[in-house]
């Protein structure tokens, strides 16, 4: 039914609520908070991948990462199992009783002492790597996300495309709540200069690279960070940070051009990764009352003063596939990225659309 008059197209009292049961039925039931640690020698086949962590959410009664927000931020060192039954796309499954033959799970979470130790680790972990492999990849995790999400997501994606570099989790305090949209914007905000004390802690660490990937509204917590950065040092984003790649991002197209203009010079390498059949996009542009988010690529044309490459995986999205995160979990995607061993960050960057 089309309606008219000053109101139509906004969603009222029922299409919030048609909206919220959309998100319910997008997100599923799982408890997103509860992350144990299980005996390694429970595994049977598939692998381990180490990821170091970054969070300033607080620890709940059952000493899980949770939606509390603090100011302090928390470091650890994580080794995730990966089942023997994951195929690359595959999203991250787990449970609060994991089963290690079925899901993702830890198998170690060793608390890292303070930032200079942090520094430490992650030099560490760049030298034991050959020189050409010695990059990070910080991983910004978006709306509805527990901490497990962020750590399991990373290890997924380092897995998946067969990364050589340092994976690193930023794990900021989402509600991990359908409900909770609001509730995740103001830790977005909140988060920000816990944020930027790990992009400049990761800069320290001496790496070849460093590659900062967002995804979805942690695409706007990436974007907010590196403004306040920039706007406190002017030229230090570019200097600092050599990749960054929003993935799905949910940003209003007029506040991204305003982040930008208050940047003296972007990364060298900028990436932002659309597609048109995104849902959960969709819903966001009704819920903000607007037309458009960065992440649904139709603003390709208007940002192409930009120093920007726009990539449009509308093409890979399909039924099988989840609409908001097609870079992470197209099948055919990740097979031509990982035969053409490309991986996000590295390519060359310019005003187009690809």
């Amino acid at each position: 039914m089309t309606g008219t008059g000053p109101h139509a197209g906004r969603p009222g009292v029922t299409g919030r609520l048609v909206l919220l049961v959309s998100l319910l039925v997008l997100a599923g039931c799982v408890d997103r908070v509860a992350a144990p640690v299980i005996a390694a020698d429970t595994l049977s086949g598939g692998h381990r991948v180490e990821v170091l962590v970054a969070t300033n959410r607080a620890r709940n009664e059952a000493g899980f990462f949770d939606r509390g927000r603090q100011q302090e931020l928390q470091f650890a060192r994580a080794e995730v199992s990966i089942p023997p039954v994951h195929r690359p796309g595959d999203a991250p499954r787990y449970s609060p009783e994991p089963k290690p033959d079925r899901h993702f799970a830890l198998t170690a979470e060793d608390p890292i002492a303070g930032e200079r130790a942090f520094v430490a680790a992650l030099r560490q972990a760049l030298s034991q790597r050959p020189p050409e492999h010695r990059e990070v990849t910080l991983y910004v995790h978006g709306f509805y996300n527990g901490y497990a999400d962020a750590v399991f997501r990373m290890a997924q994606m380092h897995s998946d495309f067969a990364m050589k570099g340092v994976p690193v989790a930023f794990s900021w305090p989402s509600a991990a709540s359908p409900a909770g949209y609001a509730y995740d914007r103001d830790s977005v905000l909140y988060s920000r200069d816990a944020l930027e004390r790990v992009i400049g802690l990761a800069a320290r660490a001496g790496a070849r690279n460093l590659v900062l990937l967002g995804h979805s509204m942690g695409s706007f917590l990436v974007m907010e960070t590196l403004r306040q950065a920039d706007l406190k040092r002017p030229g230090w984003v570019a200097q600092n940070v050599d990749a960054v790649v929003l993935m799905s991002p949910d940003i209003s197209v007029d506040v991204f051009r305003a982040q930008t203009g208050d940047m003296r010079r972007l990364p060298r390498e900028f990436i932002v990764v659309t597609s048109q059949k995104d849902v959960a996009l969709r819903l966001s542009t009704r819920v903000s009352l607007e037309r458009d988010r960065l992440g649904l690529g139709n603003s390709a044309a208007t940002l192409s003063d930009l120093p920007i490459t726009f990539v449009d995986l509308t093409d890979f999205s399909d039924r099988d596939t989840n609409s908001h995160f097609v870079a992470a979990e197209s099948p055919a995607l990740i097979a031509l990225i990982a035969a053409a061993n490309d991986l996000p960050g590295h390519v060359e960057p310019g005003n187009r659309t690809l």
